[in-house]
């Protein structure tokens, strides 16, 4: 052929793919402002007042805790997991909870495994280990999910690591479906990191570019497992994905038609249906609830599918806008049934920002019982635990983690706070200073720390928190009160000037009568030291 007629072929064969690359992004563009109206009118297509439960006493926490404490000493994880006390009042189907139990502390290959043999040359054998993974997730009901948790655990994280190893996987299993799934599954998520969590109109264009080209490639590779082996679950958990995302409705369909007739019972397929048939990605509560009642159908064989009959009633709290005290009563009232590890994470996390501190030690410990690596609602559980009284055992927590992980600030600063509570203040001291010299701007360290200063008379140390407040931040009143605070107790110079100065730039409203207390306080003290029979001198 000449070498013309290749220009003509080379020509034609670019406009077919620019063709389809506008005609998936014309797809895509409509697609997502459907998406972004059916997300703003979600919240009125159920009118019904969202549950609300009744709150937790300190008698049942403390009885919860009392179990909690005992159970987490049993080393096994899934016996810890299975004898674990449920929360307080509520109705968790057992079977659910035996089912939950195994699917998250069954054994599975781990990561540096898989690392190593790619790296040494074997990844057949790695093949071979997940062939027969493969075989007990359909054959042994203790397996349930088995291959799903490892592709969603290592292969979805869209890292340039994993990127870098699937490739090396690939070289070695030229032939292998599992290397081509996970493939898939990886340039799927890093589809998913290009496109961005703004709504499409704010999306750069470049963003919308990447993520197309990286949703071809993990189609193609989806396409070529499925070949190879169509009985993968993930292949089919990623197509989805990806027609939520850019390919439409369709393709995701037709993604879940042929992973259904693979797998009717998988918790994870269904799982993925449910997010497409969320109203953020153009379904809606309805179509959630009727996904939820056709995997029902299918809850004897697999009781993890119980796990999802309060989905869509989580949607709606998680999408209310109505604060933090309603969607914390909401989850009270919803974790009567028992919801998968993100629900219960959602629930101590609100309950941490409000302040309730029996919430947030059942929803965290209950969080932690089938996933011991979340290390925030760890670190969280430290301060209602503190709140309990369980000093120790929160000072224990803080210390396996920081066992692992010696610079964790934030673990620093809860066990620094426990050893306050007791009235530790040498230990409370030296974890503030480390907490506070590891992150110089966290404020609520070096509030802590400067009144441990003030407790044990460290004027000086206190004085120089003050004066770096101030200078960095001289219109917060936090570092003026700090110095006034010292001028009085100590006693040292200056404290009408400070008193001064913040009646004059912080304390001008003569409606708010706490910071009117404090500043008649100020005066009280001042007109003390000026009746004194000697002056007060900088001690």
């Amino acid at each position: 052929m000449k070498a013309w007629h290749w220009l003509l072929v080379g020509v034609a064969g670019w406009l077919l793919i620019g063709g389809l690359l506008w005609a998936v992004r014309t797809e895509f563009a409509h697609f997502s402002l459907v998406n972004e109206k059916r997300e703003a009118s979600a919240r009125d297509e159920d009118n019904t007042p969202l549950p609300k439960g009744r709150p937790f006493t300190r008698v049942e926490t403390n009885t919860f805790l009392d179990a909690a404490e005992r159970t987490e000493k049993i080393a096994d994880p899934l016996q810890r997991c299975l004898a674990y006390p449920d929360p307080p009042r509520s109705h968790w189907d057992h079977d659910a909870v035996v089912a939950y139990c195994k699917y998250r502390h069954q054994q599975i290959i781990t990561l540096a495994q898989i690392r190593e043999l790619v790296q040494s040359g074997r990844a057949a054998q790695l093949d071979g280990v997940l062939a027969q993974t493969l075989q007990e997730q359909k054959s042994d009901p203790d397996a349930r999910g088995r291959l799903d948790r490892i592709y969603l655990s290592y292969f979805d994280d869209g890292s340039a690591d994993t990127r870098a190893l699937i490739n090396a996987w690939i070289r070695q299993s030229p032939n292998s479906a599992f290397a081509y799934a996970a493939s898939g599954m990886a340039y799927k998520a890093q589809a998913f990191k290009a496109r961005g969590e703004n709504y499409i109109s704010d999306t750069p264009q470049s963003n919308i570019d990447s993520m197309e080209r990286l949703a071809a490639l993990a189609d193609a590779d989806l396409k070529r497992a499925q070949q190879m082996n169509p009985e993968i679950v993930p292949i089919y958990i990623a197509k989805i994905t990806l027609g939520g995302m850019t390919f439409g409705n369709d393709y995701a369909q037709d993604a879940i038609k042929q992973g259904l007739a693979v797998a009717p019972d998988d918790y994870d397929l269904y799982d993925r249906i449910l997010w497409l048939d969320g109203p953020n990605w153009g379904g809606s509560l309805q179509a959630m609830r009727s996904a939820i009642d056709r995997a029902q159908l299918h809850a004897h064989e697999n009781p993890l599918l119980k796990l999802l009959l309060t989905k869509a009633d989580f949607y709606r709290v998680n999408h209310c806008e109505c604060g933090d005290a309603r969607q914390l009563s909401a989850y009270i009232a919803l974790l009567d049934r028992l919801a998968r590890g993100q629900y219960l994470f959602d629930a101590g996390d609100a309950a941490y920002d409000v302040g309730d501190n029996s919430a947030l030690v059942i929803y965290t410990s209950e969080e932690l019982r089938f996933n011991q690596d979340e290390e925030r609602s760890r670190i969280n559980r430290i301060y209602g635990l503190v709140d309990f009284d369980r000093i120790p055992w929160a000072i224990a927590e803080a210390d396996a983690r920081l066992a692992k992980s010696p610079d964790d600030e934030y673990a620093i600063k809860a066990r620094g706070w426990a050893y306050l509570i007791a009235n530790d203040l040498p230990h409370a001291q030296a974890d503030f200073e480390t907490a506070s010299r590891l992150n110089p701007d966290d404020g609520w360290a070096l509030g802590q720390l400067s009144g441990v200063y003030m407790q044990t008379k460290q004027w000086d140390k206190a004085w120089d928190i003050a004066d770096k407040m101030i200078a960095k931040a001289p219109q917060d009143p936090g570092g003026w009160t700090l110095r006034a605070d010292i001028q009085m107790q100590q006693p040292r110079p200056g404290l009408k000037e400070t008193t001064d100065y913040l009646e004059s730039h912080f304390f001008t409203d003569k409606k708010n009568q706490r910071f009117n207390a404090y500043i008649a306080h100020l005066r009280t003290v001042l007109q003390r030291q000026a009746n004194a029979p000697t002056s007060a001198t900088h001690g």
